[in-house]
């Protein structure tokens, strides 16, 4: 192997009550199965049926990825579905953006750059390793850590490398390799990603394929067409919203609102997070964050320090309690009607911030507007919105980033926002500086919600089941008070 060209990772394996991690390449439970153009290997540990959710927590990069993307984690989402097309029995889910702390033994399958194995040295050369625990045969639960002592970029095709000679790892590809130990597939000879050496091969290869469908079965066949499709039971909806952004005082506090509509009430969980994106890389977090929920007659709840709430039993069990202990947290369930969140720092402290709204119930009653005020700045500042539509349709939006018409109502309004949305692949979908010089201007003005003000910015768009993110920023690095909105235009 070229001395420059590093290796993806030396599997750790560890027995659920050893706390010793044991270094294995091929441990004796693994079997190896030769065939004529290669072989597959597997480590003798699978996943009970049903979904494995990861918490993609590998944070936005400081500059745009060679492939576009703006975030690590949007860079290795569509890693999931690589895996997912080739095998039956397990599905593989991810949490976009998760500020869950990495531990081992919590359970939590966590997706994280890390600085060592759990307080032991990566070693020379090596990417990341898989780190996985279990119970008699079956893997219950899988870490992926990613040396953030390397230097990753992501890309596809051949290798790259940097002037000095040493290779740029492309993220994509290494977590692929990762999410294969994760599954139960050791290392294996020849051309396929599960070769212990990173190499130009940057898509599953059929010995890859095989491993995995020894252990979790072929997908059935994709129904074939039928000429009257029958009525959809599973609606798409918004069914979580997210919203990073520094946080201020007065003005430039963080305000999250949403507008629930049906006839039933629907449950939620409101997060509003701070520590854990400090430990995910994020300068500047915010140390306590405090999270009020207003609704139409007054506030329903607030919280600081979500153990010490008497929902706390509750918040933990709904498998999204916040990671660290000053972070906040509510359950409501809510009638239909409009509701704000608002986030604050404890002593009036100021920092970034992430404010979560999660759906914890049936889609019978959904979310159909999205909206967060609050200050933007440059960088690691600027306002970042997330969301999900899920379904089995796509959801026709619109989305806005406002300014100067909040004028008169803040101060500091920002002069001239301006928007970008991306899909998971970090791929862009749609932007706009200007809604009024935009070519959907006449299908904005149909939506009765453009902008009153032609410096704002709007799109409309179609978005297929995923996530998504919409940044919002200052034109020319300029700084101040703007609000991002997304507006369900279906019935």
């Amino acid at each position: 192997m070229n001395g420059r060209t590093p290796a993806w990772t030396n599997l750790l394996q560890r027995a659920a009550g050893i706390l010793r991690p044991i270094l294995v390449i091929a441990s004796l439970a693994s079997v190896t199965f030769v065939k004529e153009a290669g072989a597959y290997s597997l480590n003798g540990k699978t996943w009970a049926s049903g979904s494995i959710v990861l918490q993609l927590g590998l944070g936005s990069s400081n500059v745009p990825l060679a492939d576009g993307n703006t975030s690590w984690n949007s860079a290795v989402a569509p890693v999931l579905s690589m895996w997912n097309e080739r095998v039956q029995r397990i599905q593989l889910s991810g949490v976009m953006n998760s500020t869950a702390p990495a531990s081992s033994g919590d359970r939590v399958n966590s997706v994280v750059f890390a600085p060592d194995i759990f307080g032991q040295s990566f070693g020379s050369g090596t990417l990341g390793v898989a780190y996985y625990i279990m119970q008699g045969s079956n893997l219950i639960e899988a870490d992926v850590l990613l040396n953030k002592a390397q230097k990753f970029d992501s890309y596809r095709g051949p290798l790259r490398f940097a002037t000095t000679g040493t290779c740029i790892a492309d993220i994509r590809r290494v977590f692929l390799h990762e999410l294969g130990h994760a599954i139960g597939l050791n290392h294996v000879l020849g051309d396929a990603i599960m070769n212990a050496v990173i190499s130009n091969r940057d898509v599953l290869a059929p010995d890859d394929i095989a491993g995995a469908q020894a252990m979790y079965g072929v997908p059935a066949p994709a129904p074939a067409p039928t000429s009257t499709p029958s009525p959809t039971s599973n609606p798409s909806r918004l069914a979580n919203i997210s919203t990073r952004m520094k946080v201020g005082l007065n003005d430039e506090v963080l305000i999250g609102g949403f507008i629930i509509k049906g006839s039933q009430p629907k449950k939620l969980i409101i997060r509003a997070m701070g520590p854990s994106l400090a430990l995910n890389g994020i300068a500047g977090a915010m140390s306590d964050p405090v999270l009020e929920l207003h609704g139409p007659t007054g506030r329903i709840a607030e919280n600081d320090d979500w153990q010490t709430s008497l929902q706390a039993a509750e918040i933990s069990a709904s498998g999204v309690a916040p990671g660290q202990t000053h972070e906040a947290a509510v359950i409501a369930t809510l009638a239909p009607g409009n509701y704000t969140a608002l986030v604050r720092g404890r002593g009036n402290t100021q920092g970034i911030a992430l404010v979560e709204v999660y759906e914890l119930d049936a889609p019978s009653t959904r979310m159909v507007n999205l909206s967060t005020r609050g200050r933007i700045g440059v960088d690691e500042e600027v306002l970042i919105g997330g969301l999900i539509v899920q379904g089995a349709t796509g959801k026709k939006v619109i989305v806005r980033a406002l300014g100067p018409s909040l004028s008169g109502a803040v101060g500091n309004a920002l002069s001239n926002p301006t928007l970008a949305m991306y899909n998971s692949a970090g791929q862009l979908v749609a932007s706009n500086d200007d809604w009024a010089l935009n070519n959907q201007k006449a299908e904005i003005i149909a939506s009765t919600v453009a902008p009153s003000d032609s410096r704002e910015s709007a799109v409309v768009a179609t978005l297929a089941p995923g996530n998504y993110t919409a940044i919002v920023r200052g034109a020319n690095n300029t700084q101040g008070v703007g609000l991002v909105e997304v507006y369900d235009l279906e019935p």
